[in-house]
């Protein structure tokens, strides 16, 4: 079994990686909104380069739901059930690490 501080670090992890993908996929809807209608300067325009720069972002997280995922998603729910809740649920406390306490 993983310990709880392993748990705790892979939680903090997930949750870093969840507002980083947040972050991209918002700067990137933002800055395509703002440089929408920029007045292009040619075919080495940089402008348009980063707006298809983001637009591929944009793209791969939106294309990343397939048909495939159906069939997953019962496993997903099941693996969330079985192993996520009950972490979630327990509290380290000193009875569950039998740590003695003497006076």
């Amino acid at each position: 079994m993983e310990s709880v501080k392993g748990m705790k670090t892979r939680k903090i992890l997930s949750l870093l990686l969840a507002l980083l993908v947040l972050f991209v996929i918002s700067f990137s809807s933002f800055y395509i909104a703002v440089e929408a209608n920029h007045e292009c300067d040619g075919h080495d325009c940089p402008i348009c380069s980063i707006l298809r720069q983001c637009e591929a972002v944009i793209r791969v997280f939106k294309e990343g739901k397939t048909q495939h995922t159906a069939p997953v998603l019962p496993v997903l729910i099941h693996f969330a059930a079985m192993h996520l809740i009950p972490a979630l649920i327990t509290s380290e406390t000193p009875v569950s690490r039998k740590v003695q306490l003497n006076n």
